[in-house]
């Protein structure tokens, strides 16, 4: 998935709107390994699953709180479970 270098010979269009900076770094592009996307891929997961899982910290006390609390006033109540 390394992308081809580009062709200096051809230009851009619009190279003028893109000022000399740009235009001498088009031709400095750097082949990409085959690895790389996997490695982004594995970084983006690796903070998906992080951020779930802090999610979950955060959430999991509140939630048995008050399933705990709606038992009570359930059996307080005079409700009954079957």
């Amino acid at each position: 998935m390394t992308p081809e270098a580009p062709d200096p010979s051809v230009p851009l269009a619009d190279d003028a709107d893109l000022g000399p900076p740009v235009v001498e770094l088009r031709d400095l592009a750097v082949g990409v390994d085959d690895r790389f996307g996997d490695r982004v891929r594995g970084k983006i997961e690796r903070r998906l699953l992080a951020g779930e899982l802090l999610t979950l910290t955060l959430s999991a006390p509140l939630t048995v709180l008050l399933e705990f609390l709606r038992l009570a006033f359930d059996m307080f109540a005079g409700k009954r479970r079957t």
